[in-house]
């Protein structure tokens, strides 16, 4: 089930509804942050807030005439624009002017929601930053972005910034199970990505799969020191790298793989990403000292630096296989 705003922003959620409750909002809101961190959900929270037919302290019910005609985006007072194609055009920025030069349709309350406000042209941005430095009436304006930088720095001065709490890895993996995700899927690309998007993104990869279960067997074939491992770098996981994307997304799997040794060995098995592997690494990691384990994931992190160094992923990965039976079994 996909999480509610107040599950995924308690902080701001309690924020806004004093605000609501003290009538102390002020006229235009930057809420920043990833894909998935409800930025929209809150900017609709906070409308149904302040028309809410039974708020309680601000807290709008979700279930009233009101709510539900916002929620459905069928509010007269409640308007909302997005990027039209590529961009927010002028001709949407003086729309939304004319609307802000209006009475409440059915009250003396109007709100308007900017979603992907980076995406404004120079003449829509200038075309809105005149509203923003003389606001009329009881108005209140949400601009929605997740790349703030690319906003005119005068737009950002004209709004107060609210930044938007990123989603833990729980909580990043219950909206992935509710997007119809597997869970053993959920709970890996929580560990791998920031953002609902990004992990959709990966879970989209043709070769994910192949890469959890190649990177896998690789480490296997390692802590039995067998040397196939140095091997299967050429013959099986260069093969799975395409593009950069790729090439980052095996290193990742590499360090959680190693990282998930050393968080057995200090008894932090609720935090291991492949839990199916707990019972291999108990039997094979017997006879390697804790200090050994934990440098053998400093090397795995050191290689992903490396890789920035223009040094090709086959000859890092080799050496990075080498050094790791050095540091486990020497």
């Amino acid at each position: 089930m996909k999480m509610s705003i107040t599950e995924r922003q308690p902080f701001l959620t309690k924020h806004f509804a004093k605000l609501i409750r003290e009538n102390k909002l002020v006229h235009a809101y930057l809420l920043s942050g990833a894909e998935g961190t409800g930025k929209i959900e809150l900017a609709k929270w906070v409308a149904k807030g302040i028309f809410c037919l039974n708020s309680q302290n601000g807290v709008p019910c979700l279930k009233c005439s009101e709510c539900n005609r916002i929620e459905n985006n069928n509010h007269p007072d409640v308007v909302t624009i997005m990027p039209d194609g590529l961009s927010i055009k002028v001709e949407q920025i003086r729309y939304l002017k004319s609307e802000f030069n209006k009475s409440g349709v059915e009250s003396d309350r109007k709100v308007f929601i900017i979603q992907d406000a980076q995406k404004m042209s120079i003449g829509a941005a200038n075309s809105l930053l005149k509203f923003l430095e003389e606001p009329s009436g009881n108005i209140t304006a949400f601009l929605l972005t997740s790349e703030p930088q690319k906003l005119l720095p005068t737009i950002i001065s004209r709004c107060q910034e609210v930044e938007m709490q990123q989603l833990t890895s729980g909580q990043l993996e219950q909206e992935l199970i509710s997007e119809g995700i597997s869970e053993k899927n959920s709970h890996i690309l929580a560990n791998l990505a920031q953002s609902v998007v990004e992990a959709k993104k990966i879970n989209d990869n043709e070769n994910f799969n192949k890469i959890l279960a190649t990177v896998n067997n690789w480490y296997r074939k390692l802590l039995r020191k067998d040397l196939l491992s140095f091997v299967m770098i050429q013959s099986k996981i260069i093969g799975l790298i395409q593009n950069k994307e790729d090439q980052n997304l095996v290193l990742q799997v590499i360090i959680l793989t190693v990282r998930d040794t050393v968080l057995e060995r200090f008894g932090l098995t609720e935090e291991i990403v492949f839990k199916e592997n707990i019972d291999f690494i108990q039997q094979n990691t017997v006879q390697i000292a804790n200090s050994k384990l934990v440098n053998g994931l400093n090397l795995v992190v050191e290689s992903n630096r490396k890789l920035a160094s223009n040094i090709s992923m086959q000859n890092m990965l080799e050496t990075l296989t080498l050094n790791l039976f050095d540091c486990y079994f020497k």
